[in-house]
């Protein structure tokens, strides 16, 4: 059985160069759907870049690297004993299960391909519920290299060490945590045949709040918020640049904005300076910005910086709702005058300048809730972009909800994806009505919406006008 270990019972030593071989590997994804946009294994590449450092040889084996449309192969999962699954069915819907990312049987080869066996595998693992991909890289490392020691970190193991511990006795390590060593170092991206088109970037960590779904405070350890100089974040953009032509930049943090000192705009104010954006440089945060802080002079320095799209984390417009998720620093209020900075920084409502998260799924919900949230934000910003509710071990709502998704449901982790409606049965309860389509539908509706964001315009649904009422009397009567 694996040991599972943090960064105190596991210091990385140094070796002669080339001395110790390394291979880190990024497994594939078993899901319904996945989105290949802003995948890159970062926090593998920083530990690779601090292997190096250490004199490690290193091969990387990234399963999730997309084509040259940004997209990663696809295949349905075939039934198989009790390691495949292929189609999930929940209430009157069904999802088929795809294989994203290197077929199972082409990593097998490469791993029989390679020149070296190595000394150490590092296997990052992401979602919670993509743990089965996981489990069945390790089994085949195990079986190509039956002495090399295997190393499991990331996401999955750091909120669900016990579970990784029991389901992957392949391995050696359960690691949990992060490597702060490597926390703040930049990616290595030399290990890939051909260049990324686009980098991640974490300038800062931590996060105050403690929102009752999010498990950034799991992740981190606690609250404390770090961060890297703005020299630092500048030069790795420079250097990516420079070395590799790479033009599209992701800020994935727990909270930019909440960074001491003005962090985050003085970023953008080194970005101007040295002229990125006159270089091509273009800037991402796909994962959004607490919007009381996004300031009118922040948002126009992030303009002239390289941002072309900003996204909003609205979620619900029911303050009931932000109250009782532990949102305390988000409302209405601060989602519109954010939205309002925006636009007059000259980003275009009813495009894809602003977006808007629409969060839906979770335990306790009304759906009249959920189209409320969502004809507000087609009406405000045009483009919707709907987050179906994982419940994410580390969190509020999975503590307050452990027994009935485990005991009486018996759901396994990969069974809470939030495609897959964990907490319909739950909401049935309520509402004796609610069908699992009916999520489909609203996200179909969503959809539909969004198709105003092309014309640059949206009808408001929000107001008096007979057309309008008579639209959200029968989006109700339907759902």
């Amino acid at each position: 059985m694996p040991e599972i270990l943090n960064e105190r019972g596991m210091p990385i030593q140094s070796y002669r160069p080339g001395t110790r071989r390394a291979l880190l590997i990024n497994p594939p994804v078993y899901d319904a759907q996945y989105w290949a946009r802003w995948s890159q294994p970062a926090g593998l590449l920083r530990i690779a870049t601090l292997l190096r450092r250490k004199g490690y040889h290193l091969t990387l084996m990234d399963c999730m690297e997309t084509d040259a449309l940004g997209m990663v192969p696809k295949r349905q999962r075939r039934e198989g004993g009790s390691h495949t699954q292929s189609v999930v069915r929940r209430d009157n819907i069904q999802k088929p299960i795809y294989h994203f990312g290197m077929p199972i049987e082409r990593f097998k080869q490469q791993l029989a391909a390679l020149p070296e066996a190595p000394n150490e595998v590092w296997i990052t693992s992401v979602m919670t519920y993509w743990w089965q991909s996981t489990r069945d890289v390790v089994d085949a490392v195990r079986t190509a290299f039956p002495t090399a020691t295997i190393l499991v970190g990331g996401i999955y193991p750091t909120l669900a060490p016990e579970h990784a511990r029991d389901n992957l006795p392949n391995a050696n390590i359960i690691f949990q945590g992060e490597i702060g060593e490597a926390s703040d170092l930049p990616t290595d991206l030399t290990l890939y045949e051909h260049s990324p088109t686009y980098a991640i970037l974490t300038t800062s960590r931590g996060c105050p709040w403690d929102c009752v779904y999010c498990a950034a405070q799991a992740l981190n350890g606690g609250r404390q918020l770090r961060q890297r100089t703005v020299e630092d974040v500048l030069a790795e953009i420079v250097d990516k640049r420079e070395r590799f032509g790479i033009r599209r930049f992701g800020f994935y943090e727990d909270n930019a904005l909440i960074a001491k000192q003005n962090h985050f705009e003085h970023i953008m104010e080194a970005v101007i300076k040295r002229g990125l954006r006159r270089m091509g440089v273009e800037l991402f945060a796909p994962e959004g910005f607490e919007t009381r802080l996004l300031t009118h002079d922040l948002l126009v320095k992030m303009r002239k910086a390289g941002f072309e799209k900003i996204h909003l984390p609205l979620e619900t417009v029911k303050s009931d709702n932000n109250r009782k998720w532990n949102r305390r620093h988000s409302s209405v209020q601060t989602f519109e005058a954010a939205l309002n900075n925006a636009i007059a920084a000259g980003f275009k409502p009813r495009t894809t300048d602003l977006n808007a998260f629409v969060l839906f799924g979770l335990p306790d919900e009304r759906i009249d809730e959920v189209v409320d949230s969502m004809l507000y934000a087609h009406a405000l910003v045009g483009s919707i972009i709907p987050m179906l509710f994982t419940p994410v071990p580390g969190t509020q709502v999975y503590r307050q909800h452990r027994d009935y998704l485990h005991r009486e449901m018996g759901f396994d982790l990969h069974d809470l994806n939030g495609k897959f409606l964990p907490f319909l049965e739950y909401n049935q309860r309520a509402n004796p009505g609610l069908r699992g389509s009916d999520y489909l539908e609203l996200e179909g509706l969503m959809a539909i919406l969004n198709q105003g964001k092309v014309l640059s315009r949206a009808v408001n649904l929000c107001d008096a006008t007979g057309p309008a009422a008579s639209f959200r009397e029968a989006v109700l009567t339907a759902v």
